[in-house]
């Protein structure tokens, strides 16, 4: 793609301050695109947009919690105000748990499911009248490998998130079709970010690496390259779909006794 393939578009990035939301916000920053970095920590993605802006892309860091709907809709209103329109949405935005079902308490349940889940709804709620109104958009939603079997570094919250995403990015496929938007998600393997490293040590990292028939853990470029392919419009028949990004890692799988050892549970 040349460096204009996104000029004059607008795109919001979620969770976008760090890890495979910040390669994405780059990635699109560097074909042309107007990026938003929206992210519950305000002054990274301030940092993050201006580091960014230095290379001359048109970036902007904006404060949001994704789980509530009024700040969901003060991030529309601000990235509607830079160029008159939404063309792009990426729900990267994203939280975790380790502990087994029984050690889950209620409240980081919920809370998984508020950002994970409840989030992409609300933002794709958001930018969808605008979006039919123009008759172009693409939703991308980040979920993962764990919709399709389950978490090795997280908890079963996020797989439920997760898997309730893939459902959701299929349903607003379907609804959002006939007005020219084209809704998918992307599936990540393991991915070399802090919420991974903050999960895994060098011996489960290794590991995880054998398990990849790729022979390597995921960068989030990786991820970035195939989220920009499904908004671009050589993607304009794409809908509802959930793509792997994993390196082969879904192909295989790693033993029990190791599951509950990283949980501090061993059987």
């Amino acid at each position: 793609m040349s460096a204009a393939s996104f000029g004059g578009r607008t795109a919001i990035v979620t969770g976008a301050a760090g890890g495979i939301g910040n390669a994405i916000a780059g990635a699109f920053a560097a074909q042309g695109a107007t990026v938003v970095i929206a992210d519950l920590d305000g002054r990274a993605a301030e940092r993050s947009a201006q580091q960014l802006a230095a290379t001359g892309a048109d970036v902007r860091g904006f404060a949001t919690d994704v789980s509530d709907s009024r700040q969901v809709h003060s991030l529309t209103e601000f990235a509607t105000s830079l160029r008159g329109s939404v063309d792009i949405l990426v729900n990267n935005a994203a939280i975790t748990t380790t502990e087994i079902i029984e050690d889950i308490d209620e409240s980081a349940w919920r809370r998984v499911l508020d950002v994970n889940l409840t989030g992409p709804f609300l933002c794709a709620k958001a930018v969808l009248p605008q979006m039919r109104r123009q008759r172009y958009g693409k939703i991308v939603n980040i979920a993962s490998v764990a919709a399709k079997r389950i978490s090795f570094n997280s908890g079963a919250s996020y797989t439920a998130s997760k898997a309730g995403l893939v459902a959701f990015t299929r349903h607003l496929a379907y609804e959002a079709a006939p007005d020219g938007i084209n809704v998918n998600a992307v599936c990540p393997g393991p991915v070399l970010t802090p919420m991974m490293e903050s999960v895994s040590d060098s011996t489960a990292l290794a590991q995880r690496r054998n398990e990849i028939p790729a022979g390597r853990i995921s960068v989030p470029d990786d991820q970035a390259g195939v989220v920009l392919f499904l908004a671009s419009d050589a993607a304009s028949m794409v809908h509802g779909q959930a793509v792997d990004v994993d390196g082969g890692a879904l192909l295989g799988w790693t033993d029990t006794a190791s599951y509950f050892v990283r949980r501090g549970a061993p059987r």
